[in-house]
């Protein structure tokens, strides 16, 4: 309570009943407005009595809004009479008194079956209490006719109608637009309860990819703030742990450069044999500290996104290595524009099409896109991968066992720099062995 004032918790439970309670109350006022503030029916049922006095001329009581009375010459034609009909005409004669042949009455069958009366009935009525008490009513539309003492004949008539009444088609009308305000309002506070819920799903989505974090807004009921505080605290968290992972990791590739100098001076008074096999595991482990370096150097470096040429960008690729004498060529490459790093994005496919004609002999690469995604292929033909080793080669320094040898070299983070990279990027990357053999490398990438 603040200033005096009551006020509701702002939780999801509030506002879910107050959505409830709103759109039940104005459903109930539209409603309720329908019913008072519309005309009722005006096809009100007629006694005999009643239509008696209109065919003399007279005035009733009840609204004859609906009914016309006219004088013809002749009575009006009309198709043969019901039992029902031809006893109302009889009550409705002597309510005259004028002989049967002198008054006419048809209703419309379509109104015959609406409050049905069974001839029967109006039979025995009719013999209970004698035409003096006998006062049927007729319902709906009508055609009733009496001769007047000059010859002439009054008409009065209630036509039916095939469509809704005004009444109808304006309640009709006012339920149709209670329901679209209704649905409108409905649309409008489950976005602006579901906005925060889909910015969780998003912020997810990027820490599952591992693409650069944004805070989630804090903002909404209190369930959902809270739950936002907890993402943009768990994102922050994930950020350091991977930074300080990172940065150990080039810390210690960074310092071992330096026993490895002092290693290779030690060694220049060695054997000629020995100093050679020294020096060449000095090499080896010198490429490893680069590449780990230059592993790290992704992870952490931010670089602006900018739209790039993918087709483009691939067939350069393609084209160096076919410049230094490597067997790959270009199958396809339907245009397609992705946002991301140039530098990052030519290394990640760099290394994945050397990787295939270092260990497939050659590659063959293919860029297509489809439903808003654009896919780089790489197949060569090697002799392919264990099943286990195919989600296992994307990890940092695994080597599968043909891999581990020192004519093809290798440290193991080609693989892992292209799915880093990747993901980087809002795709993903997935290695499959092919039915004709050798492997089949796809990285996919959201299009702009």
């Amino acid at each position: 309570m603040s200033g005096g004032r009551l006020r509701l918790p702002d939780t999801i439970l509030s506002r879910t009943l107050l959505v409830a309670v709103g759109t039940a109350l104005l459903l109930t006022l539209l409603n309720l407005g329908a019913l008072f503030l519309r005309p009722p029916p005006r096809d009100m049922p007629l006694s005999a009595y009643e239509l008696s006095r209109l065919l003399r001329g007279e005035r009733i009581v009840k609204t004859t809004g609906g009914i016309a009375v006219a004088t013809a010459a002749a009575p009006p034609a009309a198709d043969a009479q019901t039992t029902a009909d031809r006893t109302a005409t009889l009550a409705l004669a002597h309510q005259l008194g004028l002989p049967p042949g002198d008054v006419r009455l048809h209703r419309e069958e379509m109104h015959r079956s609406r409050f049905p009366r069974p001839a029967d009935q109006d039979r025995r009525e009719l013999a209970a209490y004698g035409l003096d008490h006998f006062n049927p009513v007729v319902f709906g539309a009508f055609t009733a006719a009496a001769k007047l003492p000059d010859g002439r004949w009054r008409i009065v008539a209630r036509r039916g109608q095939d469509r809704l009444q005004s009444w109808q088609t304006g309640t009709v009308a006012t339920t149709l637009l209670s329901v679209l305000i209704v649905a409108l309002l409905a649309w409008l506070f489950s976005s602006r309860l579901a906005r925060p819920i889909r910015a969780f799903g998003l912020a997810a989505e990027k820490v599952g990819r591992r693409q650069q974090l944004t805070p989630v807004a804090v903002s909404g009921p209190a369930e959902i703030r809270l739950a936002a505080e907890a993402v943009n605290d768990m994102q922050r968290r994930i950020a350091g742990y991977v930074a300080e992972r990172t940065a150990l990791v080039g810390a210690i590739a960074h310092d071992l450069r330096t026993p490895l100098t002092r290693l290779a001076f030690l060694l220049a008074s060695a054997p000629e044999d020995l100093r050679g096999k020294a020096e060449a595991q000095i090499a080896e482990m010198e490429q490893m500290i680069a590449a780990t370096l230059d592993f790290v150097a992704d992870e952490t470096r931010a670089r602006p996104h900018e739209p790039v040429d993918l087709a483009l960008l691939v067939e350069g690729v393609v084209d160096d290595l076919a410049d230094t004498g490597r067997d790959v060529t270009l199958a396809g490459a339907a245009p397609a524009t992705v946002s991301g790093d140039p530098i990052l994005l030519k290394r990640l496919f760099a290394n994945l099409i050397t990787n295939a004609v270092t260990y497939g002999e050659r590659a063959k690469v293919t860029v297509s896109t489809v439903a808003g995604w654009a896919t780089v292929e790489v197949a060569d033909a090697g002799p392919g991968l264990a099943e286990a080793d195919l989600e296992r080669a994307f990890e940092p320094f695994y080597r599968a066992e043909s891999s581990r040898n020192r004519a093809t070299g290798g440290i193991g983070l080609g693989l892992a720099i292209v799915r880093a990279a990747a993901a980087r990027h809002g795709g993903e990357a997935t290695l499959r062995n092919r039915r004709e053999g050798g492997l089949s490398a796809c990285v996919r990438l959201p299009t702009v």
